[in-house]
């Protein structure tokens, strides 16, 4: 396997020679500098992560905090809905203009700051019962919030990544990012979160609180990368083209679709695919009650999450390159049908064993997924078009809010709805993500001259 680490120069060289079929900023300085200002962000934000996994930290919080599987389910929802549901009309707010970084800026700050919040709730939830209960409906509006603000800003932010970067050194600036912060998150996870969950002098609520104080420094830091981007030009006059009325916008969203069969089957396949977030928030709790562990395995399942990063994101880069964004996807496709699948099998062996799960998710379904898609979906598309399909996959996507609320129903005092041992939860998840990982396989590889068929809208 090459090596992912190219050095700023190296990168800054890439997007700095001609190509018809790359478009991106021409001015090596400016690249250099939005490099290292989004590598400060994804970096950081990912660092964040780690510490108050959505996987397989803040499921057992909110189990502590007294939430129930159909609460945990539907908090998983409310955040996706948050973040996906506003993205179509930011987009025709943002079609066309010439500066992207206001907006993203402003809301990036506005929804990050009250994360601040989130410590002092959790390390109070010990005072009465009262307390508990305010601190876990303080973290559910905190972090839905928190998720807005992420949803808000996503297109002017994948728009700026689209004008810093060639297609190419796009591909390599999210792997090297995910690389570089999977790395340091199974170390975070390993010695960091693993003992703090299992430190006997910070019982809880405080080893929660001391977690989620750690995480939200890391996502202040990560909006000071956002700041310090330079927004790149947008296209030339000659290129952009005249913005509808919101309801001819609107309306016409369904014959973009019909237009560019294309773009209609990987939204299906990410639709489909995407259903392995029914079982995402449950792994854990499933793990933890049918082997009994305690809360510091949590912390163990993280490293396994974090790993699978590290060896999987470059390798789907390495695939993008060498093959096809379309093949790309394809196996991550494949990979998101093979975590219910350890879930259902080896993974009821041993707890180390069930790790194999959250290897596999880790480079998949919680990364994976978005990285791949959305780079196959930036080669294919146009770049007057880049805005509105960023949106419109989101939004064709927003039905998969549901599915952890599904998930949450099939989980019943605490204990997994099954049959004969096997959880139902898993097997749907399997059947479902299986017709979505079929029908990858009929992607083509996309036009890498950033031409589709669609009709402009």
């Amino acid at each position: 396997m090459p090596d992912f680490d190219p050095s700023l120069n190296e990168l800054s060289a890439l997007d700095a020679e001609p190509s018809s079929s790359h478009h991106g900023d021409t001015d090596p300085r400016r690249v250099r500098w939005n490099l290292s200002a989004l590598m400060l962000d994804v970096t950081f934000f990912s660092l964040g992560m780690a510490f108050i996994d959505m996987s397989a930290i803040l499921p057992l919080l909110l189990d502590r905090l007294g939430a129930s599987g159909v609460l945990i389910g539907a908090f998983a929802a409310i955040r996706f809905l948050a973040f996906s549901l506003f993205q179509i009309l930011v987009a025709y707010a943002t079609h066309n203009r010439t500066r992207q970084k206001p907006i993203l800026s402003w809301v990036a700050t506005t929804t990050r700051l009250p994360l601040l919040a989130l410590p002092w709730f959790l390390w109070h939830a010990a005072d009465s019962h009262a307390a508990r209960l305010t601190a876990l409906w303080a973290t559910i509006i905190l972090l839905t919030i928190w998720a807005l603000g992420d949803g808000l800003g996503y297109v002017p932010w994948m728009e700026i990544v689209a004008r810093a970067f060639t297609d190419k050194t796009r591909g390599r600036f999210f792997a090297v990012t995910q690389l570089a912060s999977g790395v340091i998150s199974i170390a975070i996870a390993a010695f960091i979160v693993r003992s703090v969950l299992a430190a006997s002098g910070l019982p809880f609520p405080f080893n929660y609180a001391l977690l989620a104080g750690i995480a939200v420094l890391m996502f202040q830091i990560s909006l000071i990368g956002v700041l310090l981007i330079r927004e790149p030009p947008a296209p030339s006059t000659a290129e952009t083209e005249p913005l509808p009325p919101l309801g001819s916008y609107l309306y016409r969203l369904p014959s973009v679709l019909r237009a560019n069969p294309i773009f209609a089957r990987l939204a299906l396949v990410q639709l489909l695919v995407g259903f392995g977030a029914a079982s995402a928030p449950f792994y854990v709790l499933y793990a933890t009650s049918r082997f009994r562990l305690g809360d510091e395995w949590g912390a163990y399942y993280q490293v396994m999450q974090a790993l699978g990063v590290v060896v999987l994101m470059p390798a789907w880069a390495l695939i993008s390159e060498r093959r096809s964004a379309a093949t790309s996807v394809r196996c991550v496709a494949l990979t998101c049908l093979l975590t219910p699948l350890l879930a259902l099998t080896i993974g009821r062996v041993s707890p180390w064993l069930f790790g194999l799960v959250f290897l596999l998710m880790g480079g998949s379904l919680n990364w994976g997924l978005w990285i791949t898609f959305n780079h196959y979906l930036l080669t294919h598309v146009r770049k007057q078009e880049r805005s509105l399909f960023i949106a419109l996959l989101s939004l064709l996507f927003m039905p998969s809010a549901l599915y952890p609320y599904f998930g949450g129903l099939l989980v019943q005092h605490k204990s997994m709805v099954s049959i004969g041992g096997i959880p139902v939860l898993f097997v749907v998840t399997a059947v479902i993500v299986a017709i979505g990982a079929a029908l990858a396989w009929a992607l083509p590889a996309p036009d890498t001259n950033g031409r589709s068929s669609t009709d402009t809208i």
